[in-house]
């Protein structure tokens, strides 16, 4: 064989063997965000399958156990329509708070509570520009 045309297939094969590591890698990592109505509406086609949620902590709902690192709350639509359970455990996010609007995502196991394996938080309303 040409050495010219063992150098193209060399390249061609690398090429490829790139394409497919970083095709592998966005289809494993690409998930959508969808808000809590939407995960309520189609719970059951989320089952076995890592979601993130979007939603606001309720009012009233936070349980933190410091010792056991155990984080139950209520998380809500931010329209009010819908609300669902959420247990974590891990360390608290330093701007978790009631009221903040949360991302929370997991692997849904297909019961009424959401086992959250990490929590985004917004940042606070204080660094928005007041309202005249």
């Amino acid at each position: 064989m040409n050495r010219t045309y063992k150098f193209v297939i060399g390249i061609g094969v690398i090429i490829a063997a790139v394409a497919a590591m970083i095709y592998s890698a966005v289809d494993q990592t690409k998930m959508y965000m969808v808000t809590v109505d939407e995960f309520i509406g189609a719970r059951p086609s989320y089952a076995g399958r890592t979601v993130r949620i979007a939603g606001r902590v309720q009012e009233g709902t936070m349980s933190w156990n410091a010792e056991k690192r155990s984080l139950s709350f209520g998380l809500h639509d931010i329209t009010g329509e819908g609300a669902i359970p959420v247990e974590y455990s891990g360390l608290l996010p330093d701007m978790f708070a009631e009221g903040r609007d949360v991302i929370v995502e997991g692997p849904h196991q297909d019961s009424e509570r959401f086992e959250a394996s990490s929590i985004l938080t917004s940042c606070p309303s204080k660094y928005e520009p007041e309202a005249e």
